[in-house]
């Protein structure tokens, strides 16, 4: 709430005037009770008197003077100002309410609106061990609900000056009465703990059962293909159905208790409202007091319990929505561990060499690798091959710096990554993923998305040299197709290659390549390879390949050992003769024997003699 301070004060002074107004008839009304039971006389003595001495003889004096001492003109005076008092506390009403709606939905799109860019910020690491479901669901439901949260905290605002001007008005006609009165209040605070608590606790885990409905909904939204081409409709419907009567259990919990609080804490209220009434009906009939001030008091009694009840159903509410804004509120608070160093420096165009220094990742699981040495020159073409999970992928994500080594260093002209700013340093890369990732938007926006800014025509240049222009000219708006969720309308080989036009783009000088060709037939891989051959030259490539023919023409490829860490790096031809994997791996995809192998290492020789010879 701190940044409308402004509007809070606003809020408050409302609140106090509305306090004022609300008490006000209370004191005209007692003149005007008591003037009919004199009957209409006009004797100002007579104001004032049985009971309550003279604390509002001036209210009486004042409403003689304003109106004089005829009856009609003194009733209907009186009238007047109650309407009054009635109207100047609907208008505070609305400004109450309104400022009161006004604050709270701001807070709920300031929440959302902080959330989503703080979520973004936060590193890889993060997003790689949360769920996607409670992810939202703190953004959206979580958010929503620290609206609400918000509105009731107000509403401890608004109601105390109710509260406190009824009850000063209620001590000056007869303290006695009050703390009579008063006496069933110390009883409500055992059951409004009580209650409060278990509303807590299982709005607690409603919370997080929502989440795990979010979770299960967008998992199988995201599947749907995969669930019905298994016919698993049944068996993923059942499994949702557990998770929401769950949420349905724990909901009713909730309710339930909150339910209960309301009742009893009226119940042991009224034990007050009725020992008021009984004595001070004998007060009256024993003329110990006056019935205009009874009257008086019982309407300033009866207005402090309404703000009171509101109060109490208020707590029972707020036990409901508080985990929700604590959920939110911890999500806020969770830091990034990838950030800028305090004295971070612009990171340095690569002119020299990247440099894997004695690097380990242990992901929290396991170490992936240990002790990595990885020299690439500026210019070069890597290639990285090894078997599945072997951390061929990872070795990209600490270039971008998504995670930070657990040992060691990663260089760039010999500045340590960790000393960069990021922005700075993701500038310098373009990433082509295994499974490429487009947003719901146009093909046309999609491609932009590698240079923001970018022209028509480079867009067109970026699609052509990708070879992906002639197939969306063909879509039914060309360029200005909407692609649907994740590039579902799309071919996987057009996706992976609008994922490369968007590479090819941004026009980084370093490129990385991770199984950028998986998705794509034969014919249109020698194209795309064609085009990255092109775009690769002058820059910085390191390429994650499963297919070894991809990586085939690379300066050096890194062979990973199935033990993990490196085993050899080396040229394709070298490694068929120095690397038990590499050449495991080439025979399997090649289909060639031991012989078929040798003889290619025997050509590559002689090609080798001829190339120095004529040199």
């Amino acid at each position: 709430m701190r940044p409308y301070v402004w509007l809070l004060g606003v809020y408050v002074v409302c609140t106090i005037f509305a306090g004022v107004v609300n008490a006000a008839p209370v004191a005209v009304g007692k003149a005007f009770l008591e003037h009919l039971q004199r009957g209409g006389s006009g004797d100002v003595g007579l104001l004032g008197a049985m009971g309550t001495g003279d604390r509002f003889r001036w209210v009486d004096e004042w409403l003689v003077a304003w109106f004089g001492t005829d009856p009609y003109v003194f009733l209907y005076g009186i009238c007047a100002i109650i309407v009054l008092c009635v109207a100047l506390k609907g208008l505070c009403d609305f400004l109450i309410s309104f400022l009161a709606a006004w604050i709270s939905q701001r807070m709920q799109v300031d929440a959302v609106e902080r959330l989503m860019n703080h979520v973004l910020a936060l590193d890889i690491g993060f997003h790689d061990r949360r769920k996607m479901g409670d992810l939202v669901s703190r953004m959206v439901g979580d958010t929503t609900c620290l609206k609400v949260t918000a509105k009731l905290a107000l509403e401890f605002i608004e109601k105390p000056p109710q509260i406190v001007f009824l009850v000063v008005m209620a001590l000056l006609l007869n303290w006695k009465l009050f703390l009579i009165g008063a006496v069933g209040l110390p009883l409500v605070v055992g059951p409004l703990l009580t209650f409060t608590r278990r509303i807590y606790k299982h709005a607690l885990r409603a919370r997080v059962q929502a989440a795990d409905m979010s979770q299960d909904m967008l998992q199988d939204l995201a599947g749907m293909r995969t669930v019905h081409a298994y016919e698993a409709v049944k068996a993923e419907g059942e499994n949702f159905n557990r998770l929401a009567e769950k949420f349905f259990k724990s909901s009713m919990r909730m309710a339930r208790n909150r339910a209960l609080l309301k009742p009893i804490s009226e119940l042991l209220m009224m034990t007050g409202g009725i020992a008021v009434f009984a004595v001070g009906s004998t007060w009256v009939l024993k003329g110990e007091m006056s019935l205009a001030a009874f009257g008086a008091f019982l309407a300033a009694l009866s207005m402090c319990y309404n703000p009171l009840r509101g109060m109490l159903s208020s707590f029972g509410e707020l036990a409901e929505f508080v985990p929700s804004a604590e959920r939110a509120f911890e999500l806020l608070d969770t830091k990034p561990r990838i950030v800028d160093a305090p004295d971070a420096i612009d990171c340095p165009v690569l002119r020299k060499e990247i440099v894997f220094e004695k690097v380990a990742l242990d992901y929290g699981r396991g170490p992936v690798f240990r002790d990595l040495d990885l020299r690439i020159a500026a210019g070069e073409r890597i290639g990285i091959v090894g078997r599945t999970g072997i951390g061929k992928s990872t070795l990209l994500s600490l270039l971008l710096r998504f995670y930070d080594p657990t040992e060691g260093r990663i260089l760039l002209d010999g500045v340590d990554l960790r000393t960069v700013k990021l922005a700075t340093l993701r500038r310098q890369m373009a990433l082509v993923t295994q499974e490429p990732f487009l947003f719901h938007t146009s093909i046309e926006e999609n491609i932009r998305y590698g240079k923001p800014g970018a022209t028509t025509d480079e867009i067109v240049a970026a699609a052509k040299a990708a070879a992906v222009h002639d197939e969306i000219v063909q879509q039914p708006d060309g360029y200005k197709t909407i692609v649907g969720e994740r590039g579902v309308t799309l071919s996987g080989g057009q996706r992976q290659r609008i994922s490369v036009a968007r590479a090819i783009l941004r026009n980084a000088p370093i490129l990385l390549l991770d199984e950028a060709t998986s998705a794509l037939d034969s014919s249109v891989e020698q194209q795309v390879q064609d085009a990255l051959e092109r775009l690769s030259e002058g820059r910085t490539t390191l390429v994650v390949a499963h297919r070894l023919g991809t990586v085939r023409t690379a300066d050096r490829i890194v062979v990973f050992s199935d033990e993990g860490g490196i085993e050899a790096v080396a040229p394709h031809g070298e490694l068929l003769e120095t690397s038990a994997t590499y050449r495991r791996l080439w025979e399997r995809q090649s289909g060639q024997g031991a012989e078929s192998v040798a003889a290619e290492h025997e050509t590559r020789r002689d090609g080798e003699r001829l190339r120095r010879t004529a040199e």
